[in-house]
């Protein structure tokens, strides 16, 4: 799955909170509520990334960087069950994917 498709993913099951199990506290409902709109900002990224131009797709790579890993920390918190593993899974996936395109083309 490519990083667009995971992050529209994402964007989908962090839109649906009442369908998944989560701690109902106005801290995880802020927190979730932040969460979401990062994960937002980075499906709306994936339209800024240009073939060849590598100074700014990694500029974009290290922002949706920054964001999946702010964003996972509350759905880590709030979201239980089997949506837990889900969503979890599938940012750590993501976050494997960015930190080694980093590796691989963003090197300095």
């Amino acid at each position: 799955m490519t990083l667009a498709a995971r992050a529209a993913a994402l964007a989908i099951l962090a839109t649906t909170p009442a369908q998944a199990d989560i701690v109902k506290t106005p801290e995880c409902q802020r927190g979730l509520a932040a969460a979401n709109a990062l994960i937002q900002a980075i499906t709306a990224r994936e339209k800024q990334f240009v073939a060849g131009d590598l100074t700014r797709n990694c500029r974009l790579l290290r922002q949706n960087l920054a964001d999946m890993v702010k964003a996972r920390e509350p759905m880590d918190r709030c979201i239980t069950g089997h949506d837990h593993g889900e969503n979890l899974g599938q940012m750590d996936a993501s976050i494997g994917d960015i930190r080694a395109l980093l590796a691989e083309k963003c090197q300095k």
